[in-house]
């Protein structure tokens, strides 16, 4: 494998984070799965069971990490979102799984042992089950004290080069300029009554005169002003 490459580097670490992680906190009882990347909307990963299917008609699980939430400063939150998802494929081997997407109470309690709070806000008072749930760390936890001793080859290679505040702030300035680009002004002869909208450097036809700014800018694909209410 040449480790060179980003693909590989990036998924040989992913599998020695699993492997670390069901090691050290799961003892080893997980089984394997799919891991991946999915950019989920609203999504910081997710467990979907039962998700691929070989030639041979085997099933298996896939968990999966979104891109967008792996930064270079916050590899730690990065890491309790795969332990997250972790806790979801262990309470899913066990008798009476919850609905898909649901977070019970004896995962609620594993996640706690494994030194990472169950929470609907992601912070304290938060409700611990529930179906869109969150968690914190617990200061000194499993999840801490294992994180902390992780070794290198276990930390992703790559991260996400632009967030997504970054790109929608990059996304509103593109808006922005080819609104300006639309904009259109009022022009008016200043011999006849002719008006027209247009970007400047007019002139008049009948007049034979430069039409000057005579108003307010104006959206060229904007409708009819809608009455207002009553």
């Amino acid at each position: 494998m040449n480790s060179t490459d980003p693909t590989n580097a990036q998924f040989a670490a992913y599998c020695a984070m699993w492997a670390y992680f069901n090691t050290v906190l799961f003892g080893g009882a997980l089984g394997d799965v799919i891991l991946n990347f999915s950019r989920l909307a609203r999504s910081l990963g997710f467990f979907a069971p039962e998700r691929w299917r070989d030639v041979g008609d085997q099933v298996t699980h896939e968990i999966s990490l979104n891109p967008a939430h792996l930064k270079r400063d916050n590899a730690k939150d990065a890491a309790s979102t795969l332990v997250h998802e972790m806790a979801h494929l262990w309470r899913h081997g066990q008798p009476n799984p919850p609905r898909n997407g649901y977070h019970d109470r004896q995962w609620a309690d594993k996640m706690e042992s494994l030194g990472l709070m169950p929470s609907s806000t992601a912070g304290p008072g938060g409700a611990r089950v529930g179906y869109r749930m969150s968690h914190y760390l617990i200061p000194g936890g499993a999840f801490e004290r294992a994180f902390e001793q992780m070794p290198a080859e276990c930390h992703l290679p790559w991260t996400c080069g632009i967030d997504d505040e970054a790109r929608g702030d990059k996304k509103s300035k593109k808006a922005k300029k080819e609104a300006a680009r639309k904009v259109k002004v009022k022009y008016s002869c200043p011999g006849c009554e002719l008006n027209v909208w247009g970007r400047g450097g007019l002139r008049c036809e009948d007049c034979d005169e430069e039409l000057v700014a005579d108003g307010a800018a104006v959206d060229e694909c904007a409708a009819t002003p809608a009455p207002k209410a009553a």
